[in-house]
């Protein structure tokens, strides 16, 4: 799969695009220097989209000075298992965990 990854900041959108097609969406909120990831959705399951995306927008934050917030589950689970990203993360790292991929 060759994956596209495009980051939309005004809209709060990273999208995967695979072909042209969208593939899968992440959407966050800009809370002052915090990205909020609040949901992960990847269309096509097992090809990776859901990682892409959810690294994507933490080396976006990292690139601006952000912190991140991931309120989406899948986000959480993906941080927990990237130690190497725990500088990025905002003190409110596992409070609010809600949605599910």
């Amino acid at each position: 799969m060759d994956t596209e990854i495009t980051i939309e900041d005004n809209r709060g959108v990273v999208w995967a695009r695979d072909g042209g097609e969208v593939a899968g969406r992440l959407d966050f909120t800009l809370q002052g220097q915090v990205m909020r990831i609040e949901h992960t959705l990847a269309l096509k399951r097992g090809m990776g989209v859901g990682a892409a995306l959810v690294e994507a927008a933490v080396q976006h934050a990292a690139s601006h000075g952000l912190k991140v917030w991931p309120v989406c589950s899948y986000a959480y689970a993906w941080c927990e298992r990237h130690p190497q990203w725990a500088h990025v993360l905002d003190e409110h790292m596992g409070e609010g965990v809600s949605c599910q991929l």
